[in-house]
Parts: C-alpha cells; structure tokens; sequence
C-alpha cells in the first residue's frame, strides 16, 4: 500500500508532466497568440509547483507559509485576468440581451461566495479564501455563458475546462472545512487528493480537446 508521502509525490510529478504537456501542446499548436492570459496561466502553475517544491526543502517553516500566500495570491489575480479577458471575448459575440447578464457575472460570482462562506461552519480551523471561491464562482458563470452564446470553439473548450474545476473546487472547499472542523484526517486528505486530481482531469481534458484545435 502507498504511504501518503508516495501518493503525494506520484500526484506532484504526475501534475507536473501533465501540465508541461498541456503548455508544449498550446505553444506548438499556436494557440498562445489567442489565448494569451490563459496561457500564462497555464505557465505559472507548473513554476508555482516546482518552486514551492524547492522552497519547503531550504526555508523554514514560517518563510514557506509567506511564499505560499505570495504565491497563491498572484495566481488568483491571474485567474481574474483569464476571467476578464474571457468575458470581454464573449461580450463581442453574445447576443445584446445576454451581454448585459455577463455585466452581472461579478456580482453574482461575489454573492455566491459570500452565500458559501456563510453556510461553512464558522470554527473551523480552515480558513477558507472568498476570493478563490468568487474565481471559481465567475468561471462556473462564464462556462454558462460561453455554452448558451456564439462563442469559438477555442473559448468554450477553455471556459469548460475552468468551469467544471470552479465546481470542484468549491465542493472540495466545502468538504476539506466540514473535515477540520471535526478533525478528520483522512477525509481531510480525500478532498484534497479530490481538488489535485480533479485538476489533472481538466488539464487532460484540454490536452485531448485543443489537439484539434
């Protein structure tokens, strides 16, 4: 039986093959050019993994949680990014009367994360990131979007990807906080292989998706 620390790494380099690939595939297929911030998205999430991994391994403790939040901070204000130039992409095809509910997608996105982070319980020894949850909010919003308009078949392929993950984040989300607050380890540990994993199924989606493209 695999220990913890073996699927964890299995999981890392695994992610970390998987998501070169991806990011070989979109540069070979030329695809940059037209999806420039998901592209650079696609970038840093490789680099933020191998760097973390060198990190935990020369700093201490303390030093690795700041470079963490650093991290993670600048990888939410890149998915904002990817989000804004999704939604200005599809502004220019939606029909007038679906353009002005894509006007709302921020509001909406930021109820419904506020709406989640009132139902998570209150004491848990996880704090929960609203501005993860608004990202992944506004995805699962644009995927509606880019699904019910005229947009390519580039934008929906990528816009899918990212919105399935936004739904499994915030499930993930929700179950790794109701497990610290009753100290369960290991469902703890279930929904986190859940959230990685699932982002794997997405970058393998892309792979297999944009091969055509």
């Amino acid at each position: 039986m695999m220990t913890r620390a073996a699927v964890n790494n299995s999981l890392f380099v695994a992610g970390l093959l998987l998501q070169i690939g991806l990011l070989v595939l979109v540069c070979l297929r030329r695809l940059a050019r037209r999806i420039p911030s998901f592209t650079l998205l696609l970038f840093f999430y490789p680099m933020r993994a191998l760097v973390l991994f060198v990190l935990q391994r020369v700093i201490g403790h303390a030093d690795f949680a700041v470079a963490y939040r650093e991290l993670s901070l600048f990888g939410l204000l890149l998915q904002v990014v990817v989000a804004a130039e999704i939604g200005w992409r599809l502004w220019r095809v939606l029909r007038s009367s679906l353009r002005w509910g894509l006007v709302l997608v921020p509001v909406m996105a930021w109820v419904g994360a506020v709406a989640v982070w009132t139902a998570l319980p209150e004491r848990t020894p996880l704090p929960v990131d609203r501005l993860q949850m608004f990202c992944s909010f506004t995805m699962l919003l644009l995927c509606g979007f880019a699904l019910a308009g005229r947009a390519d078949w580039l934008l929906r392929r990528v816009v899918a990807g990212l919105g399935v993950f936004g739904a499994v984040d915030l499930i993930a989300t929700a179950g790794k906080s109701f497990a610290a607050l009753h100290r369960d380890a290991g469902s703890f540990a279930v929904w986190s292989y859940a959230d990685a994993g699932g982002y794997l199924l997405v970058v393998i989606f892309w792979m297999v998706s944009l091969r055509g493209e």
